[in-house]
């Protein structure tokens, strides 16, 4: 042990900043550091940060500022993550309130920078998959595990290659074996997390292979799910593991960002409309009843108001269950940034609310025809309001369930009374334990 120093970790974007905040912890945790719930307790503060949007970004630098002005004595202020892999060094200068920039595959390092309080910025392209760390897992009964790091996809608006690096991918049997333990120990939900998961590959190992022998591993009681998928790597393998096994959440997100093949291309994504219908066709004649989630990207440079009404068609045609709706917002470096055609910032903003309007009314409906069925659930804790429990279905729906006071980690079986948009309200049939 190098320290007995309290910290204090906040997280911003996705579930694998979360799970890599969870990383950290295990990391810091092992050199005698000691968590602490108030930033106003801590000798070092660490913010993970996302890149995926300029807001995000905003968010997590001006969360640094705020930190940073409240003390009279300074803590350490470290930002980790894809902001920090964005800016690297340069930040420092920036923004004096920040000691330590740490990029993802540097986190090892962060104990002796954080001991030697010098002002660094360390931001390496590392082969790294943080094999042999205990992370510390902050919710039970849900896990998370990374099966790989990294993206070759270069869409044209992304910037996740540029700050996480080429895909890696983790050794199966490590994989398998982190599983298992954690549905030993009670863990009733495992999602397998890669920025471009279904192109998992380590050997002769491919993701349909890892997703059976990760099902296997887990047993009856730990459901199985899987995020991000790229549509142009989702094989029939694949949808066939998922129908096969029970433990395998029949829910997928699967983004398709527009439905114009003109701004596809544009985007680099790699799949024509026509073959991403095909795959969610694919998936529903497998799993009748499959939950799916997607991305859209709401005026995308170049898009005209021909190619956006297709998105709405697609929007329709599909009928997700549920979408993340974005308008375009430019990511320095990318290729899209260099792109002719930007739309005017009110454009974009009145296609997004256009494609809220529509997808709000679909979900609404579709979580409507589950009024009156039975469910199962997976109890994950208290919610907000006292007396309350929140649940998740296999679809990853919420289900609030009132005075009832089971153990997180219990599955149960629910009667949906009323669906609010994504939120459900359930009752208890009269035997519902299982």
């Amino acid at each position: 042990m190098i320290s007995d120093m309290r910290y204090f970790i906040d997280v911003y974007g996705c579930q694998m900043n979360v799970h890599d905040a969870e990383i950290i912890e295990g990391i810091l945790r092992a050199e005698g550091f000691s968590p602490v719930d108030d930033p106003g307790d801590a000798q070092v503060i660490l913010l993970v940060s996302c890149a995926v949007r300029e807001h995000a970004e905003t968010r997590v630098l001006g969360r640094a500022a705020q930190l940073g002005g409240m003390f009279k004595e300074s803590p350490v202020m470290v930002l980790c993550g894809c902001v920090a892999q964005e800016h690297g060094a340069e930040l420092l200068e920036k923004h004096r309130e920040l000691d330590i920039v740490v990029g993802p595959d540097c986190y090892r390092e962060l104990p002796r920078l954080i001991t030697e309080r010098s002002r660094v910025g360390l931001t390496d392209f590392r082969n790294e998959d943080y094999e042999g760390i205990q992370a510390v897992r902050k919710e039970f009964p849900r896990a998370y595990v990374t099966v790989m790091r990294g993206c070759d996809n270069f869409c044209s608006y992304c910037i996740v290659p540029f700050v996480r690096g080429r895909e890696r991918s983790r050794p199966r049997d490590s994989i398998v074996a982190e599983v298992r333990r954690l549905s030993y120990l009670g863990y009733g939900e495992v999602t397998l997390l890669g920025q471009n998961v279904n192109s998992y590959r380590f050997g002769k190992i491919d993701f349909p292979a890892l997703l059976r022998d990760v099902a296997l591993a887990s047993g009856e009681r730990t459901w199985i799910r899987f995020v991000t998928s790229h549509p142009k790597d989702l094989v029939r393998e694949t949808v066939e593991v998922m129908a096969e096994h029970r433990n395998v959440c029949k829910q997928l997100h699967l983004p398709v960002q527009s439905g114009s093949d003109g701004i596809l291309q544009l985007m680099n994504r790699g799949y024509t409309v026509g073959e991403y219908l095909e795959k969610i066709r694919m998936l529903r004649e497998a799993m009748p009843g499959i939950v799916l989630s997607t991305d859209v990207i709401a005026g995308f440079p170049g898009e005209s108001e021909e190619d956006f009404g297709r998105t709405v068609e697609l929007l329709e045609e599909v009928r997700f269950d549920y979408a993340f709706l974005f308008k375009y917002s430019e990511r320095s470096g990318t290729a899209a940034s260099g792109l002719e055609g930007a739309l005017p910032e009110e454009v974009r903003l009145e296609r997004l609310n256009r494609l809220q309007e529509i997808q709000r009314r679909i979900t609404v409906e579709k979580s409507g025809m589950l009024v009156g069925r039975e469910l199962e659930v997976l109890v994950t804790g208290p919610a907000r309001r006292p007396g309350q429990q929140v649940c998740r279905t296999p679809g990853n729906r919420t289900v609030i369930l009132k005075g009832t006071d089971y153990a997180p980690g219990t599955f149960l079986n629910v009667r949906i009374e009323k669906a609010d948009g994504w939120t459900h309200f359930g009752s208890l049939p009269e035997s519902c334990e299982k």
